[in-house]
């Protein structure tokens, strides 16, 4: 089994306070607008919405393709999906309702 418990390094955050640190850090940042940019791609090309999690997949899929498997610890979980999609719809308005979304737990 591959377990990975990091959204990317530092750890994945598990509440909003821990969201929004990571969110503001130069490696969150730059995964929120790598996010934000492909959630607009798909827009433009006719999606009315789209899953939060295929995006993070194709994220992970274009980093391993440009850096390969020894990249400097980049990992991805599901850990932040949620709230990275939230993040994305509160920043970019005309983002708004492109993701479903359950309401969060913690």
């Amino acid at each position: 089994m591959n377990y990975q418990p990091d959204l990317f390094d530092p750890p994945a955050p598990a509440s909003d306070q821990a969201f929004d640190e990571w969110v503001h850090s130069p490696i969150g940042r730059d995964v929120a607008d790598r996010f934000i940019r492909l959630a607009y791609v798909l827009k433009a090309r006719g999606y009315d919405h789209y899953g939060a999690k295929a995006i993070i997949e194709g994220i992970r899929w274009e980093h391993n393709l440009k850096h390969g498997p020894d990249a400097d610890g980049f990992k991805v979980n599901n850990n932040a999906v949620s709230r990275l999609a939230r993040f994305a719809e509160d920043r970019e308005p005309r983002l708004k309702d492109f993701f479903r979304k359950r309401q969060l737990k913690s």
